[in-house]
């Protein structure tokens, strides 16, 4: 697996969450520019959006793609 992958330790550390273990995240979420993060833990995901990335389930993703 490592043979297509990359690691990457995060510069910019990011403490909104509850569950401090989900906030890797966002960050990854914040350095890379995401449109989306997929997640049905709502539990800890208690935000819809970070800056510019929408936070919604895999079903509302799916809906997305089903409209294009």
């Amino acid at each position: 697996m490592y043979k297509y992958s990359d690691l990457y330790l995060p510069n910019t550390k990011i403490d909104i969450l509850e569950d401090k273990s989900d906030n890797k995240f966002l960050e990854l979420a914040f350095v890379f520019n995401a449109d989306y993060i997929i997640t049905g833990n709502y539990n800890d995901f208690t935000i819809d959006k970070f800056r510019n990335t929408k936070i919604i389930s895999a079903k509302d993703f799916c809906l997305l793609f089903e409209k294009i």
